[in-house]
């Protein structure tokens, strides 16, 4: 999300065995917009007025996998408490197939309605470290419960795409595990929800927003280092997953992506 000076990420309450990729919070600091850049994860937030003792009004949100960039009206003082799942958890979590949430979220009822033990966690709370309690508690048991585990084929898989930062081609990752080009297809898209082609992309383009805004490189090594073919094909990219130029970034918060 942007728009936000008090994005914070919790990495001690990251649990990868349960799924947790990250757990995070957001308060709001003025009236607008967030826009939300793609990152191939789904995640479960908690939205909430943060001035409110007790918090009162807290609303569910599962967000699917997206392709290209969204924005979310906000007003001043709204806080978030999510938790980020770690690619191929999603439907051992929450039982949906991320496919199924491709670009489009569940807010609210119908959140409820896609898994109703969500309700509990939305009742009124103290603070927003008891959402989050909350909420990881939430995903612990659902771990727990679940017979489902990542198969060793689909885990490698992720693996190749993370390591090579989205620059394999498909058919490179079929080969190194020795498996067809529609296997590679079919595992991703059952983990992420997510086209290899469109997963691959949007990791290329979280590397080159790291290079450009944390390494401070130039457009055009960025767009190399990066992968793209050239600049003009790096540029093109970054308008349809962020709407952004990569000659004059805005102030973004970037999540974490683990491998």
């Amino acid at each position: 999300m942007t728009l936000s000076s008090r994005y914070a990420e919790l990495p001690e309450q990251t649990d990868l065995n349960a799924g947790i990729e990250s757990v995070w919070s957001s308060l709001s600091d003025r009236s607008g917009e967030y826009r939300v850049l793609p990152d191939g994860r789904c995640d479960i937030l908690l939205r909430f007025q943060a001035g409110e003792r007790p918090i009162r009004e807290v609303t569910a949100v599962v967000t699917g996998p997206a392709t290209g960039y969204y924005d979310v009206p906000i007003v001043s003082g709204m806080g978030f408490a999510g938790v980020r799942l770690r690619p191929g958890s999603f439907f051992r979590i929450l039982g949906l197939e991320p496919a199924s949430l491709r670009d489009r979220n569940l807010v609210g009822d119908a959140a409820l309605a896609a898994c109703p033990e969500l309700a509990a966690i939305c009742l009124p709370a103290v603070s927003r470290e008891e959402l989050l309690n909350r909420l990881i508690g939430f995903v612990h048991r659902r771990n727990a419960q679940s017979n489902y585990r990542l198969p060793p084929q689909t885990r490698e898989v992720l693996g190749a795409f993370h390591a090579s930062s989205g620059r394999l081609r498909i058919g490179e990752i079929a080969r190194m595990h020795d498996i067809a080009d529609r296997t590679v297809r079919r595992i991703m898209i059952e983990a992420t929800g997510l086209p290899p082609k469109a997963f691959a992309q949007i990791l290329q383009f979280h590397r080159a927003l790291r290079l450009l805004r944390d390494h401070h490189l130039s457009p055009a090594d960025a767009a190399l280092e990066a992968g793209f073919s050239d600049q003009p094909h790096m540029n093109r990219v970054f308008r349809r997953m962020g709407g952004i130029s990569p000659a004059r970034l805005p102030d973004l918060t970037l999540v974490t992506i683990r491998d």
